[in-house]
């Protein structure tokens, strides 16, 4: 894997997700208790992007966009990361999912990096764009 694209925060590593490639701010969030869905205004004027995660066992939504500057040094336009080593898996995994859960759970960690939120998933899946 090359490192050169990624960014690393503390342990975390941020694995951008070039799928989408200019700034975007929050449009729309719908959980339905197993699924997230969020919407993402396009700065480029192409419209709305969609992201549905499926199998999402926790989500948080931070109205910090600087705390991801802070902490990733040369952190680009991308809005969608898989993050390793991720600190809210471990946080979970410690406050009480282990215990539900297990070790064999396989959770990755997704976040959508916008101008005003950072958006952390947990889920077992991956996501579709629309």
């Amino acid at each position: 894997m090359n490192r050169k694209n990624n960014y690393m925060a503390n342990h975390e590593i941020w694995n951008p997700i070039r799928m989408i490639d200019c700034e975007c701010s929050v449009n729309s969030i719908d959980y339905n208790a197993t699924d997230l869905i969020v919407e993402l205004e396009r700065f480029d004027n192409k419209g709305i992007v969609r992201i549905d995660f499926k199998e999402v066992f926790a989500y948080r939504v931070t109205l910090e966009h600087f705390r991801i500057n802070d902490i990733l040094d040369g952190v680009g336009i991308a809005p969608l990361y898989e993050v390793e080593n991720s600190d809210y898996y471990n946080l979970l995994m410690q406050s009480g999912m282990k215990v539900l859960y297990g070790d064999a759970l396989k959770v990755r960690h997704f976040a959508i990096k916008t101008t005003e939120h950072i958006i952390d998933i947990l889920t077992t899946n991956s996501y579709t764009l629309i």
